[in-house]
């Protein structure tokens, strides 16, 4: 495997920047330390999922050189590598990682409510994870390659990342509108099965390469931004206007 130089870094920063700038502008921080820590903290997280999940890639999926005693169908596989590899292991992972941030950081025990800067962990730990992802996949690519490489990772896979996650911190958001412990922890469960299901309908539509997925997929993100977008203005921007209204 080819060693990833300080190109390759610098290139897949790149990939979520412009991500980060909408996050940023639309939230606008106060630059309080929270915040500012919670940043930087769910970059490093992102980064460290990633780094993770490489690690263990090998164990838990072995590859191996003889052929298998049933023959697997090309449907079977490619839901086994959107779902189970790269769906539940990816999400287990980011989530885990945004979990710990909003419970640290953004959690108010006496309410028992989550605070909007929740959006901020699920993103850039999204993004976080994207800009290593997007680093291995570009720095193995042959040079003129690269760039086709460079906007598809920059337009879909860092949006995709971001929406499946930035979705999840609405639901912690949404959870603090059920009053019993159950009910928040069966919220965010299925805030969890949620991110799962779009990662894993979205890699299954992708991983064959098929045009008709791509315009498949594309359509159902973009409806999920509409719906994110939606609940963004409710749940992050008027509660940020009630708070410093009181």
């Amino acid at each position: 495997m080819k060693e990833i130089g300080p190109i390759d870094y610098l290139i897949g920063s790149f990939t979520i920047l412009p991500w980060a700038i909408v996050i940023w502008k639309a939230y606008k921080p106060k630059k309080g330390w929270q915040e500012v820590l919670g940043i930087f903290l769910a970059l490093f997280f992102g980064w460290l999922s990633t780094d993770l999940i490489l690690r263990l890639h090998p164990i838990l999926w072995p590859e191996t050189d003889f052929m298998p005693k049933k023959k697997v169908s090309m449907l079977t596989q490619t839901a086994h590598l959107a779902f189970i590899q790269a769906g539940i292991t990816e999400e287990t992972f980011k989530i885990f990682f945004i979990m710990i941030l909003s419970f640290v950081l953004g959690y108010d025990k006496k309410t028992k409510t989550f605070s909007p800067n929740v959006v901020l962990f699920g993103s850039f730990v999204a993004m976080g994870f994207s800009f290593i992802e997007n680093t291995h996949y570009i720095a193995r690519e042959p040079d003129e390659k690269k760039f086709d490489l460079f906007v598809a990772r920059t337009v879909h896979s860092s949006n995709i990342h971001l929406l499946i996650n930035l979705c999840f911190s609405l639901f912690l958001l949404k959870s603090n509108l059920k009053i019993e412990n159950a009910n928040k922890r069966l919220y965010i469960a299925l805030g969890f099965a949620l991110a799962v299901m779009q990662h894993g309908v979205v890699d299954f539509l992708l991983i064959p390469g098929s045009i008709i997925g791509l315009w498949i997929a594309t359509s159902l993100f973009v409806g999920i931004w509409v719906w994110t977008v939606n609940d963004w203005r409710e749940l992050v921007v008027d509660r940020k206007h009630q708070s410093i209204e009181i």
